[in-house]
């Protein structure tokens, strides 16, 4: 948990920094400021205990296995249709969207490591404690950098 302390505190920020209104993916088809901004939401979304399972509860053990491994989401992944309910139009400049991201993940850095009992739910790994939280944000994030060719 300590290596996601400092990825999302110190990281995060800096790598950031290396993204502007001209920054392309290298695959899909979200553009800078939507990513940063699905990174923002994903911060948000991390936080809730709620939603409904899209895997047969059977493959759930395989999928937190996977979740906790250094293996990395793959190209084209599409996203959770929580994501679609939640998502607004983005009315914001790429330098405002980068700070709410970074506060959303300020809220979120200090949700998971200050309540013991933290629980989220993702409907692809279900039920989730904060190390298993963390682990998908850390994923998540290190994704769409790569998509964008700012982490490798």
């Amino acid at each position: 948990m300590n290596n996601h302390l400092e990825f999302f505190q110190d990281q995060v920020p800096q790598l950031l920094v290396k993204l502007n209104a001209k920054s392309k993916p290298i695959w899909g088809e979200m553009n800078v400021l939507k990513m940063v901004d699905h990174l923002r939401l994903g911060a948000v979304l991390m936080l809730r205990n709620t939603g409904q399972l899209t895997v047969p509860e059977e493959k759930l053990p395989k999928y937190k296995a996977f979740l906790m491994s250094d293996k990395p989401f793959t190209q084209g992944i599409p996203k959770p249709k929580m994501y679609e309910i939640e998502e607004n139009e983005i009315d914001h400049d790429l330098e405002k969207a980068k700070i709410e991201f970074l506060k959303q993940l300020a809220v979120f850095n200090e949700t998971t490591l200050n309540n013991i009992h933290f629980q989220s739910f993702h409907p692809s790994f279900g039920h989730l404690n904060a190390t298993e939280t963390r682990q998908l944000q850390f994923k998540h994030i290190r994704h769409h950098f790569q998509q964008f060719g700012i982490m490798k």
